[in-house]
Protein backbone atom coordinates (compact mmCIF):
# COMPACT_ATOMS: atom_id res chain seq x y z
CA UNK A 1 0.00 0.00 0.00
CA UNK A 2 2.68 2.70 0.74
CA UNK A 3 4.58 1.87 -2.69
CA UNK A 4 1.01 2.25 -4.42
CA UNK A 5 0.31 5.85 -2.22
CA UNK A 6 4.36 6.88 -3.25
CA UNK A 7 3.27 6.14 -7.12
CA UNK A 8 0.03 8.42 -6.84
CA UNK A 9 1.78 11.15 -5.65
CA UNK A 10 4.76 11.01 -8.71
CA UNK A 11 1.94 10.63 -10.94
CA UNK A 12 -0.14 13.64 -9.89
CA UNK A 13 3.23 15.90 -9.63
CA UNK A 14 3.88 15.35 -13.37
CA UNK A 15 0.12 15.89 -14.17
CA UNK A 16 0.38 18.92 -12.31
CA UNK A 17 4.03 20.06 -14.23
CA UNK A 18 2.17 19.36 -17.55
CA UNK A 19 -0.72 21.25 -16.67
CA UNK A 20 1.80 24.42 -15.22
CA UNK A 21 3.56 24.34 -18.96
CA UNK A 22 0.50 23.96 -21.23
CA UNK A 23 -0.86 26.98 -19.04
CA UNK A 24 2.02 28.89 -19.46
CA UNK A 25 2.71 28.18 -23.43
CA UNK A 26 -0.70 29.44 -23.87
CA UNK A 27 -0.30 32.99 -22.34
CA UNK A 28 2.42 33.14 -24.37
CA UNK A 29 1.07 32.46 -27.58
CA UNK A 30 -1.69 34.95 -26.71
CA UNK A 31 0.36 37.96 -25.86
CA UNK A 32 1.62 37.21 -29.24
CA UNK A 33 -1.24 37.60 -30.74
CA UNK A 34 -2.36 40.67 -28.95
CA UNK A 35 1.24 42.59 -29.76
CA UNK A 36 0.85 44.94 -32.56
CA UNK A 37 2.93 44.45 -35.47
CA UNK A 38 5.51 46.31 -36.94
CA UNK A 39 5.09 47.93 -40.38
CA UNK A 40 6.73 46.53 -43.40
CA UNK A 41 8.95 49.28 -44.84
CA UNK A 42 7.78 50.08 -48.84
CA UNK A 43 11.00 49.28 -51.90
CA UNK A 44 11.36 52.43 -53.09
CA UNK A 45 12.36 51.41 -57.15
CA UNK A 46 14.25 54.26 -59.59
CA UNK A 47 13.54 54.13 -63.12
CA UNK A 48 17.53 55.17 -64.40
CA UNK A 49 18.83 52.37 -66.04
CA UNK A 50 21.72 50.07 -63.92
CA UNK A 51 25.17 51.01 -64.35
CA UNK A 52 28.05 48.89 -62.67
CA UNK A 53 31.21 50.67 -61.48
CA UNK A 54 34.29 49.12 -60.36
CA UNK A 55 36.02 50.94 -57.43
CA UNK A 56 39.17 52.14 -58.26
CA UNK A 57 42.64 50.03 -57.16
CA UNK A 58 44.59 50.33 -54.27
CA UNK A 59 47.77 51.86 -54.54
CA UNK A 60 50.64 49.48 -54.40
CA UNK A 61 53.92 50.18 -53.74
CA UNK A 62 57.01 48.36 -55.28
CA UNK A 63 60.65 48.26 -54.37
CA UNK A 64 63.70 46.71 -55.61
CA UNK A 65 65.71 44.19 -53.26
CA UNK A 66 68.96 45.25 -52.83
CA UNK A 67 71.60 42.66 -54.12
CA UNK A 68 73.04 40.28 -51.02
CA UNK A 69 75.42 42.07 -48.85
CA UNK A 70 78.75 39.93 -47.90
CA UNK A 71 78.98 38.47 -44.98
CA UNK A 72 81.97 38.02 -41.98
CA UNK A 73 83.61 35.22 -43.97
CA UNK A 74 84.65 37.28 -46.96
CA UNK A 75 82.71 39.34 -49.92
CA UNK A 76 82.44 36.10 -51.39
CA UNK A 77 79.97 34.42 -49.58
CA UNK A 78 76.77 35.90 -50.63
CA UNK A 79 73.54 33.97 -50.63
CA UNK A 80 70.69 33.70 -53.07
CA UNK A 81 67.04 32.08 -52.38
CA UNK A 82 66.88 30.30 -56.01
CA UNK A 83 70.37 29.48 -56.98
CA UNK A 84 72.77 26.93 -54.87
CA UNK A 85 76.36 28.26 -53.93
CA UNK A 86 79.03 25.89 -56.06
CA UNK A 87 80.67 23.70 -53.44
CA UNK A 88 84.03 21.91 -54.01
CA UNK A 89 86.33 19.22 -52.34
CA UNK A 90 89.65 19.10 -52.59
CA UNK A 91 91.02 15.44 -51.75
CA UNK A 92 94.51 16.47 -50.51
CA UNK A 93 93.07 18.81 -47.93
CA UNK A 94 89.72 17.01 -47.22
CA UNK A 95 87.72 19.59 -46.88
CA UNK A 96 85.53 21.65 -49.20
CA UNK A 97 86.00 25.11 -51.19
CA UNK A 98 82.34 27.08 -50.85
CA UNK A 99 82.36 29.83 -53.98
CA UNK A 100 79.07 32.12 -54.75
CA UNK A 101 77.12 30.98 -58.33
CA UNK A 102 78.74 32.30 -61.21
CA UNK A 103 75.32 34.30 -61.81
CA UNK A 104 75.80 36.58 -58.52
CA UNK A 105 79.95 37.30 -59.49
CA UNK A 106 80.24 40.85 -60.84
CA UNK A 107 83.73 41.58 -62.35
CA UNK A 108 84.90 42.92 -59.40
CA UNK A 109 84.28 39.68 -57.82
CA UNK A 110 85.77 37.24 -60.41
CA UNK A 111 89.27 38.91 -61.03
CA UNK A 112 91.87 37.05 -59.92
CA UNK A 113 92.97 36.97 -56.04
CA UNK A 114 96.42 36.90 -56.98
CA UNK A 115 98.30 34.48 -54.63
CA UNK A 116 98.05 30.70 -54.04
CA UNK A 117 99.18 28.51 -51.16
CA UNK A 118 101.81 26.45 -51.74
CA UNK A 119 102.06 24.01 -48.69
CA UNK A 120 102.10 24.72 -44.95
CA UNK A 121 105.01 23.55 -42.50
CA UNK A 122 105.50 23.91 -38.88
CA UNK A 123 107.98 26.06 -37.57
CA UNK A 124 111.19 23.70 -37.01
CA UNK A 125 113.08 24.08 -33.93
CA UNK A 126 116.65 25.94 -34.62
CA UNK A 127 118.93 23.23 -33.46
CA UNK A 128 117.94 19.36 -34.67
CA UNK A 129 119.51 16.19 -33.27
CA UNK A 130 119.91 14.02 -36.32
CA UNK A 131 122.75 11.39 -34.98
CA UNK A 132 125.88 10.16 -32.53
CA UNK A 133 129.10 9.03 -32.81
CA UNK A 134 131.49 7.59 -30.40
CA UNK A 135 131.61 5.27 -27.82
CA UNK A 136 129.79 4.99 -24.09
CA UNK A 137 131.71 7.96 -22.01
CA UNK A 138 132.15 10.17 -24.77
CA UNK A 139 129.36 10.40 -27.38
CA UNK A 140 129.11 13.04 -29.53
CA UNK A 141 125.90 14.13 -31.26
CA UNK A 142 125.72 15.08 -35.09
CA UNK A 143 123.73 18.52 -34.98
CA UNK A 144 121.90 20.26 -37.80
CA UNK A 145 121.39 23.97 -37.91
CA UNK A 146 118.21 24.53 -38.93
CA UNK A 147 118.39 28.24 -40.20
CA UNK A 148 121.59 27.74 -42.17
CA UNK A 149 121.57 24.02 -42.97
CA UNK A 150 125.43 23.18 -41.35
CA UNK A 151 125.75 20.00 -39.81
CA UNK A 152 128.68 19.55 -37.43
CA UNK A 153 129.30 17.55 -33.78
CA UNK A 154 129.17 18.61 -30.57
CA UNK A 155 129.17 17.06 -26.76
CA UNK A 156 127.64 18.57 -23.86
CA UNK A 157 129.08 21.74 -22.33
CA UNK A 158 129.47 23.22 -25.70
CA UNK A 159 127.95 26.55 -26.69
CA UNK A 160 126.11 27.81 -29.74
CA UNK A 161 126.35 31.23 -29.52
CA UNK A 162 125.29 32.42 -33.08
CA UNK A 163 122.18 30.40 -32.04
CA UNK A 164 121.97 31.47 -28.37
CA UNK A 165 121.79 27.84 -26.98
CA UNK A 166 124.05 25.50 -24.98
CA UNK A 167 124.06 21.72 -24.97
CA UNK A 168 123.32 20.66 -21.15
CA UNK A 169 123.52 17.24 -21.74
CA UNK A 170 123.71 14.22 -24.24
CA UNK A 171 122.92 10.59 -23.75
CA UNK A 172 123.01 7.21 -25.61
CA UNK A 173 121.06 5.03 -23.75
CA UNK A 174 118.60 1.79 -24.90
CA UNK A 175 115.08 2.61 -25.39
CA UNK A 176 112.34 0.51 -26.44
CA UNK A 177 110.81 1.44 -30.17
CA UNK A 178 107.58 -0.09 -31.28
CA UNK A 179 108.02 -0.71 -34.72
CA UNK A 180 104.49 -0.56 -37.12
CA UNK A 181 103.07 -4.21 -37.27
CA UNK A 182 106.21 -5.92 -35.35
CA UNK A 183 107.11 -6.55 -31.94
CA UNK A 184 108.71 -3.64 -29.92
CA UNK A 185 112.56 -3.84 -29.54
CA UNK A 186 115.27 -1.70 -27.87
CA UNK A 187 117.55 0.77 -30.11
CA UNK A 188 119.81 2.85 -28.83
CA UNK A 189 118.93 6.62 -28.84
CA UNK A 190 120.68 10.04 -28.86
CA UNK A 191 118.86 12.32 -26.31
CA UNK A 192 120.31 16.08 -25.85
CA UNK A 193 119.22 18.95 -23.43
CA UNK A 194 119.48 21.97 -24.86
CA UNK A 195 119.25 25.50 -22.46
CA UNK A 196 117.85 27.95 -24.95
CA UNK A 197 118.72 31.18 -23.86
CA UNK A 198 116.47 33.04 -25.62
CA UNK A 199 113.10 31.71 -24.54
CA UNK A 200 114.87 30.73 -20.65
CA UNK A 201 113.83 27.20 -21.03
CA UNK A 202 115.30 23.61 -21.20
CA UNK A 203 114.66 22.01 -24.80
CA UNK A 204 114.89 17.50 -25.48
CA UNK A 205 116.24 16.72 -28.57
CA UNK A 206 115.99 13.15 -29.96
CA UNK A 207 117.84 11.92 -33.23
CA UNK A 208 114.59 9.65 -34.45
CA UNK A 209 112.13 12.71 -34.76
CA UNK A 210 112.50 16.50 -35.20
CA UNK A 211 111.48 18.89 -32.93
CA UNK A 212 109.04 21.64 -33.73
CA UNK A 213 108.50 25.15 -32.04
CA UNK A 214 104.57 25.02 -31.77
CA UNK A 215 103.94 27.40 -34.14
CA UNK A 216 103.49 27.02 -38.20
CA UNK A 217 104.55 29.21 -41.38
CA UNK A 218 103.47 29.16 -45.24
CA UNK A 219 104.65 29.82 -48.78
CA UNK A 220 102.42 31.94 -50.65
CA UNK A 221 103.01 32.22 -54.28
CA UNK A 222 101.73 34.45 -57.08
CA UNK A 223 99.30 32.41 -59.44
CA UNK A 224 101.32 30.87 -61.65
CA UNK A 225 104.35 31.60 -60.58
CA UNK A 226 106.87 29.02 -58.76
CA UNK A 227 108.74 31.14 -56.37
CA UNK A 228 107.69 30.83 -53.24
CA UNK A 229 107.15 33.75 -50.08
CA UNK A 230 107.48 32.43 -46.50
CA UNK A 231 104.90 34.45 -44.26
CA UNK A 232 103.55 34.00 -40.62
CA UNK A 233 100.35 34.83 -38.85
CA UNK A 234 100.14 38.92 -39.06
CA UNK A 235 102.70 39.11 -42.17
CA UNK A 236 101.71 41.85 -44.46
CA UNK A 237 102.95 42.33 -47.93
CA UNK A 238 102.43 44.37 -51.29
CA UNK A 239 102.19 42.88 -54.87
CA UNK A 240 102.07 45.79 -57.23
CA UNK A 241 99.27 47.77 -56.08
CA UNK A 242 97.35 44.76 -53.94
CA UNK A 243 98.26 44.74 -50.58
CA UNK A 244 97.59 40.85 -48.89
CA UNK A 245 97.78 40.36 -44.59
CA UNK A 246 97.86 36.70 -43.45
CA UNK A 247 95.06 36.47 -40.85
CA UNK A 248 95.49 32.82 -39.53
CA UNK A 249 97.38 29.62 -40.53
CA UNK A 250 96.18 26.08 -39.99
CA UNK A 251 98.07 22.78 -40.10
CA UNK A 252 94.98 20.42 -40.11
CA UNK A 253 93.77 20.79 -42.91
CA UNK A 254 96.25 22.77 -43.99
CA UNK A 255 94.52 26.32 -45.11
CA UNK A 256 95.30 29.91 -44.57
CA UNK A 257 93.02 32.55 -44.24
CA UNK A 258 94.38 35.56 -46.12
CA UNK A 259 92.84 39.54 -47.05
CA UNK A 260 93.28 41.14 -50.08
CA UNK A 261 93.48 45.25 -49.73
CA UNK A 262 93.69 47.26 -53.23
CA UNK A 263 92.40 50.30 -54.60
CA UNK A 264 90.20 48.43 -57.54
CA UNK A 265 88.21 46.95 -54.79
CA UNK A 266 85.24 48.44 -53.21
CA UNK A 267 85.63 46.45 -49.88
CA UNK A 268 88.66 43.67 -48.40
CA UNK A 269 88.46 40.38 -50.36
CA UNK A 270 88.98 37.61 -47.38
CA UNK A 271 89.54 34.45 -48.27
CA UNK A 272 90.58 30.68 -46.93
CA UNK A 273 93.19 29.06 -49.44
CA UNK A 274 93.82 25.26 -49.47
CA UNK A 275 97.45 24.44 -51.71
CA UNK A 276 97.52 24.40 -55.10
CA UNK A 277 97.73 21.10 -56.98
CA UNK A 278 101.39 19.73 -58.10
CA UNK A 279 101.92 18.04 -61.37
CA UNK A 280 104.14 15.40 -59.32
CA UNK A 281 103.27 12.32 -57.04
CA UNK A 282 105.49 14.08 -54.44
CA UNK A 283 105.30 18.06 -53.12
CA UNK A 284 108.67 19.38 -53.60
CA UNK A 285 110.30 21.48 -50.64
CA UNK A 286 109.59 25.51 -51.62
CA UNK A 287 112.08 27.74 -52.12
CA UNK A 288 111.32 30.83 -50.24
CA UNK A 289 112.03 34.33 -51.48
CA UNK A 290 112.90 37.60 -49.45
CA UNK A 291 110.35 40.10 -49.37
Amino acid sequence: MPALSSDKVLFGAAVLLALGSAAGFGMLAIRRDASPNAPVPQVQLTEAPYAPTAPEAPPIKTEQWPAPPAQTRGRDWVYDAFTPPEIYYNPRSKGFTVRPPSSLLDEETTEAFGIELVAVRPEPFRLQLIGYVGQPGSWRGVFQNAMSGEVFLASAGHRLPNLALSIKRLDVDPQPIALPESMTTRQRVATAVIRDEKANRDITLTHRERTYTGTVFAFVAETGQTAAREVRTGDSFKIGEATFRVDRIETTPPTIEITKESPSLLQPDRRVLTPRETEGPDETEPTATTP
